[in-house]
């Protein structure tokens, strides 16, 4: 019994199966113009108590016999009718238990036997019309309609399990590849410089004693190598980090297709510093994280380009838009671009187009014109 209960608890299936319970007020519909006898109502107490409650929160959590339930929930729909007319409603919740298979055609097909079961006691039911009417027609139909669209929803939130899995899983080869290649240039930088600074450390040892002169200008020779290897290690990692976008945009095309989205870019990332640049990969990612989850859009537009001594970052989309107010997403975003002195200007006409702007640092400035001289 303690494992039954731990089983059937909140923290397991949720709030929404104690809420959908509420519809069971139809129950109190034919008792309202029609005064039943004691038995009839005990009946229906008992077959609630006994046997729909156990079956309908059973196909939340037993998978596995989920068809079971459902036939109880329609068989009690079919028997309880002389009973009671309100019974009717173990129809609609047989048809959205029905709708959780992972397999939507057959959710479907199910939904349209239960309708056709309901259409059919409606047929050969002993309680006469128009009472007939109010109790099976909303069976049929909303058997029909709610079944349908629970189908849809289940369908929905697969698939965004699925794109989150997929978002997850591009971001751990993205990782993987780029720790690939920074031990392989890492190996590469390190590896020969070291063993240069080895040989001339030990070839300094020696000559210390005898060659004074020539140990000084060893000792010069290791500075030298060491600050050129420092210079080296530091653009490898500004390498690393310009990369940073360019997998994220990566990743962001993927997504956007495994979602249906077209994604359409404008790119040159030559005048991004490292610490913007990687700031802009964070923004990009939640971007495209709002637009998945809010806009409804089918197609995304990112810019990054030069104006005016500026770096102009623009990702649109042609979606719903959004509210007044601002979530934590746009929150963040303001933050990022507000620590880089950069500005943020949001529209929401036809979807959402977020316009960045950030100053180009003065070193990139000067090393753009001076490959541009003649």
């Amino acid at each position: 019994m303690k494992e039954l209960t731990k089983q059937f608890s909140v923290k397991n299936i949720g709030w929404e199966p104690y809420v959908y319970l509420v519809y069971l007020g139809f129950l109190l519909s034919q008792p309202s113009f029609d005064e039943q006898s004691l038995w009839q109502g005990a009946l229906i107490i008992a077959a609630l108590l006994a046997v729909f409650l156990p079956a309908y929160f059973a196909s939340f959590i037993d998978k596995k016999n989920k068809l079971i339930y459902i036939v109880i929930m329609t068989i009690l729909g079919v028997l309880g009718m002389y009973l009671n007319s309100g019974s009717s409603v173990f129809f609609i919740y047989a048809a959205a238990a029905a709708a959780y298979f992972n397999n939507s055609k057959k959710s479907i097909i199910i939904i349209l036997v239960i309708a056709l079961v309901a259409l059919i006691s409606a047929i050969f039911s002993p309680i006469p019309m128009p009472w007939r009417l109010w109790a099976y027609g909303p069976a049929v139909i909303f058997s029909i309609l709610v079944g349908i669209l629970s189908v849809f929803q289940q369908e929905k939130l697969r698939a965004n399990a699925k794109l989150s899995l997929a978002h997850e899983e591009i971001e751990q080869l993205a990782t993987v590849a780029e720790r690939e290649r920074i031990a392989r240039d890492l190996h590469d930088l390190l590896g020969h410089t070291l063993s240069i600074i080895t040989l001339k450390s030990e070839l300094t040892g020696k000559l210390i004693d005898t060659d004074n002169q020539k140990a000084k200008q060893e000792i010069k020779d290791i500075e030298e190598i060491s600050r050129k290897t420092l210079k080296e290690v530091r653009l490898a990692i500004s390498g690393y980090r310009s990369l940073g976008l360019e997998a994220e945009i990566a990743n962001t095309k993927l997504i956007l297709a495994s979602a249906n989205i077209d994604f359409d870019t404008k790119l040159d990332l030559t005048l991004l510093s490292p610490l913007q640049e990687a700031s802009l990969s964070l923004i990009l990612r939640e971007a495209v994280t709002n637009i998945l989850r809010h806009s409804k859009a089918d197609k995304v537009e990112l810019i990054i380009l030069e104006k005016a001594q500026n770096i102009i970052f623009e990702i649109s989309d042609n979606g719903v838009g959004f509210a007044d107010k601002e979530g934590n997403g746009l929150k963040g975003i303001r933050e990022r671009i507000q620590a880089l002195g950069g500005q943020l200007k949001i529209e929401s006409l036809k979807g959402i187009k977020l316009t960045i702007s950030l100053a180009i640092e003065s070193q990139k400035l000067l090393a753009k014109k001076d490959t541009i001289k003649p």
